[in-house]
């Protein structure tokens, strides 16, 4: 038996930051995802090199409470186009993903809320895992809401060479950075759910880019206000980031925003230098599907 699941990427997120009792975020899913496949077989091998994905499938059979020499007969294996380090998801789209496939083949069930659950016992996680888009408790697994929006847009993706190791920088400390940010993450997230009950993308835009100016002062993005003026001017939705990651995305629709134009003024305004792939990506609705 041969079970295949995806788990989409994020451009980074739409929001994130301290907001009520603690940190959250809402993340960004595009259609470029992470594929595992498991079978049982005694030929068992683990084509993958991925630390993460590999605990997520132990911890998987733990959870269901079966014997951990039952692992010993799967076999894994991980097609992933997603870039690492760049704070689009690799790996909580591998540890999803593999998580569910392994719940498949052992012919059990986990509700969303269940696997939020488990995939944060290996590392904070990103919404993607979710349908909805979902404000989501990311360090300790909890859903806080969901929003009923099958939202779709285009994101220009803006990846730059340099990478961030996303446990090295949990290590430092923000607390206080992040808690002189909250006054500017609530009013972001004001207007989000205002965008969500109006399906009003100018406004999600505008949430998005309070959430990525506050984030200015934890992780800079390269010429941000730039990017910035230039969507705004050319009549994008807004800017989105990885909070703490490397990527920007500008959130814009095809039939407003001249992408063409928008591009050659990114090039002409030398923004290339910092962000070497420019490449457009679909927001889509998140979760892991079971093929």
């Amino acid at each position: 038996m041969k079970i295949k699941v995806t788990c989409p990427a994020s451009c980074g997120e739409l929001i994130q930051g301290l907001i009520g009792d603690g940190e959250k975020l809402i993340s960004l899913p595009i259609d470029i995802y992470s594929e595992v496949t498991v079978s049982q077989d005694k030929r068992s091998e683990i084509k993958t090199n991925k630390r993460k994905a590999i605990l997520a499938l132990r911890r998987t059979f733990e959870y269901f409470q079966i014997p951990e020499e039952y692992t010993k007969n799967i076999s894994l294996e991980i097609k992933s186009n997603i870039p690492i380090a760049k704070g689009m998801a690799s790996s909580t789209a591998d540890i999803a993903a593999t998580i569910m496939a392994v719940t498949k083949l052992l012919g059990k069930k986990l509700t969303p809320k269940e696997l939020g659950k488990l995939c944060c016992e290996i590392e904070p996680t990103d919404s993607v895992i979710f349908q909805k888009l979902t404000l989501f408790d990311h360090i300790n697994g909890r859903i806080v809401r969901d929003y009923d929006w099958n939202l779709s847009m285009k994101v220009l993706i803006l990846e730059p060479n340099w990478i961030i190791n996303t446990e090295e920088f949990r290590k430092n400390d923000y607390s206080n950075i992040r808690q002189k940010n909250q006054k500017e993450l609530e009013k972001a997230y004001k207007i989000f759910t205002l965008a969500c009950e109006n399906k009003d993308k100018r406004l999600l835009g505008k949430a998005s880019t309070i959430s990525s100016m506050a984030n200015e002062r934890i992780l800079q993005k390269p010429k941000l206000y730039e990017i910035i003026d230039i969507a705004t001017k050319l009549n994008a939705y807004g800017v989105n980031i990885a909070h703490s990651g490397t990527v920007t995305g500008i959130l814009y629709d095809e039939k407003i925003t001249d992408i063409e134009k928008l591009e050659f003024i990114l090039k002409k305004r030398k923004i290339n230098n910092h962000y070497t792939r420019i490449y457009t990506a679909n927001m889509i609705m998140g979760g892991v599907r079971v093929e």
